[in-house]
């Protein structure tokens, strides 16, 4: 076991003063319980094209091993400490990948999680393929919920698979169709029908193959008119039949299908409420006012009126939620230039924030992405803070309106008891108004509170608290709007790409459905949400319709309906097929590409600071409602084409 560091704030300090810290890892970490990132960074940090601050960093060591005096001498001059790789390693296995504590009296894990950063105990990551299932709600009910999900669908999925058997059977036999030009099972499974002929059409007639869309002449023929006679007219039919008794599997199905995924949302619910109920939360013992008067500003008067209003009532906490949504953005925007101000600073000079102007005027030039991407540079970074600090200082002395008051009591009990009597039916409320309620349960004898229950302390957007009803459908109308033109693009590119060639399609549906979650990221930003849940929810509709359109309905809507079930690979089902494919073969590969692995080991080991080094050490960001759309798009495909291609469930598990 580590002993405990003197400077427990070594791994993220520039301070000459912290200089004390631990040259050697502090966590004592075996090279075996290391990520294998960490081993190949510490086997090529001896070379110094991968670590350029190696010999700097290497004397600073060196100087630490010394005597208390001669260390004293070496290092008065020291500004700032030179940035350790190690340390970065370091931070970046105990602070931002997850741990657990090592039980060494159990022979088994317990896989209890770690809080960040502890050295006072043993700590281990959590193994990719050892780690239990019920283990995995520790990183959040959602989390445990979906892995658990993904489990169920695919086993619900292969099942079904296996119920289509009989139509595989007879889709591949002659009792369907001759014998095609591709052996593969998948495609041989499929309802594509090689068996065609011409039929006479006499009342078909060119115009209408011509103003149906997508249009094509292909399955439409006529012979020459000899001016005696009309011509006559043929369209290209399919002999392929099917009957009832050959379709029963894909009824059965379909049964199977609805009655598994309603008890698996039935018992994904009750899951999250027993989780949620043996988790006490601020939430529990919560409430929030959703429409308190503009200037009911003061903590006293909300606490003296739940308190004359209901027996034993204690109140923890009272939060006023104001109108100073542009005071608080100012304050992030300062806050973001200072540090992009402080990571142009030269790594021989430390950063003051008290002389701005100084630290500005010896601020490194930026680099060429930076520039090309319109970064501040940084007498702009310092113009830009000046203005901040005078529009603050104005927007400090404004009085801003009241929007939202939410209140913690001490029990649950009392919580219960406050939405309990403010839980008035809206058409009371509608008829009766303000006399829905006692006058003593009136705010200020006159004003109708409407309370709920919050959502937990850290999912409240507290910037998005005070837009009105107006605002947020505004809102919503733009979004949606910016919604359809994304779905609108992509559905143009998927086309242009299909004219060239269906593996071209696929590949580009696949691109466009992995890239559509930025786009809606953007789009995101546009909209006021009160809770990150409401927000989670609407980016999974976006979501979730868009990756549906590119996948499913954009498919079938650019090819004629005559190329449904014709056989070739610039036909719909051979199309259906290489999506497939190329889902299967595009998403794993992506979702294995960890793009934090080009600062780790490029921008990480030449950072000039130790705050900047560990800045490159984050991990990948993920959101579950991308991942529930991931899911969710690809049962959709498979609903939507499991007629045709049945062999899809087989797919999708």
């Amino acid at each position: 076991m580590a002993e405990k560091p003197t400077e427990t704030t070594g791994l993220l300090s520039n301070s000459a003063s912290h200089w004390n810290t631990r040259v050697e890892n502090p966590y004592k970490d075996e090279p075996k319980h290391m990520t294998w990132g960490r081993r190949i960074a510490r086997s090529l940090s001896k070379y110094k094209w991968y670590y350029p601050n190696r010999d700097v960093r290497a004397e600073y060591e060196k100087n630490l091993a010394k005597t208390d005096e001669e260390k004293t001498r070496a290092l008065d001059f020291v500004e700032v400490v030179p940035p350790s790789l190690d340390m970065a390693w370091s931070y970046f296995e105990h602070i931002t990948l997850p741990r657990y504590l090592v039980n060494h009296k159990s022979d088994k894990d317990q896989f209890e999680r770690a809080q960040p950063g502890r050295f006072d105990v043993e700590t281990r990551l959590y193994p990719v393929w050892g780690t239990p299932e019920s283990e995995l709600a520790d990183f959040g009910i959602g989390v445990g919920i979906y892995f658990y999900m993904l489990r169920v669908l695919a086993v619900i999925m292969l099942i079904a698979g296996l119920i289509h058997f009989p139509m595989y059977e007879y889709f591949s036999s002659t009792d369907y169709t001759p014998p095609g030009e591709d052996d593969s099972f998948f495609l041989k499974s499929s309802a594509v029908c090689a068996e065609t002929e011409w039929a006479a059409c006499p009342n078909c007639t060119k115009k209408d193959w011509l103003m149906s869309y997508p249009s094509t002449l292909e399955g439409f023929a006529s012979t020459s008119s000899d001016g005696d006679s009309e011509p006559l007219t043929f369209i290209k039919v399919n002999d392929c039949e099917i009957g009832y008794m050959e379709t029963l599997p894909a009824y059965i199905a379909f049964i199977f299908i609805v009655i598994s995924i309603t008890l698996l949302r039935k018992w994904s619910r009750d899951k999250e409420k027993e989780i949620d109920d043996a988790e006490q939360t601020a939430q529990d013992y919560s409430v929030c006012v959703m429409n308190p008067p503009k200037d009911a500003r003061d903590p006293e008067e909300w606490r003296e009126f739940f308190v004359k209003n209901f027996e034993d009532c204690q109140i923890a906490c009272c939060t006023i939620a104001v109108d100073n949504e542009e005071l608080v953005r100012a304050l992030s925007q300062r806050r973001d230039y200072l540090l992009q101000l402080e990571m142009l600073t030269p790594c021989d000079i430390k950063f003051n924030k008290n002389n701005l102007k100084e630290m500005a005027e010896v601020a490194l030039p930026l680099s060429l992405y930076k520039w090309m991407t319109a970064y501040y540079n940084g007498k702009q970074l310092y113009k830009a803070i000046v203005e901040l600090d005078k529009k603050i200082e104005d927007l400090s002395h404004f009085s801003h309106d009241c929007t939202s008051v939410f209140l913690s009591f001490e029990t649950e009990a009392t919580q219960q008891a406050v939405l309990e009597a403010f839980s008035t039916r809206n058409c009371s409320k509608f008829c009766c108004g303000k006399h829905a309620l006692p006058k003593n349960l009136r705010f200020r004898g006159k004003h109708l509170l409407n309370i709920v229950e919050p959502a937990e302390p850290d999912s409240v957007r507290w910037q998005d608290l005070d837009e009105t009803r107006l605002q947020k459908a505004c809102q919503l109308f733009t979004t949606t709007i910016l919604t359809i033109a994304v779905i609108g693009f992509g559905g143009y590119a998927i086309l242009v790409a299909r004219r060239q060639s269906p593996w071209l399609a696929a590949m580009t549906v696949s691109f466009l459905s992995k890239a559509s979650p930025y786009a809606v990221y953007y789009i995101m930003e546009i909209e006021s949400h009160r809770s990150e849940g409401s927000k989670a929810a609407s980016q999974f509709t976006k979501m979730s319709l868009i990756r549906w359109m590119y996948t499913a309905i954009i498919t079938s809507c650019i090819e004629p309906f005559i190329f449904t079930l014709q056989e070739g690979e610039n036909y719909l089902i051979y199309g259906i097929y290489y999506i497939f494919f190329s889902e299967l073969m595009f998403i794993p590969l992506y979702a294995c590409m960890d793009t934090g692995n080009l600062y780790r080991h490029y921008y990480g080991p030449r950072a000039p600071s130790q705050k900047m080094m560990n800045l490159n050490f984050q991990g990948t960001a993920y959101e579950l409602s991308e991942r529930y759309t991931d899911m969710t798009k690809f049962l959709f495909f498979t609903f939507y084409y499991a007629a045709i291609f049945p062999s899809g469930f087989l797919w999708t598990a």
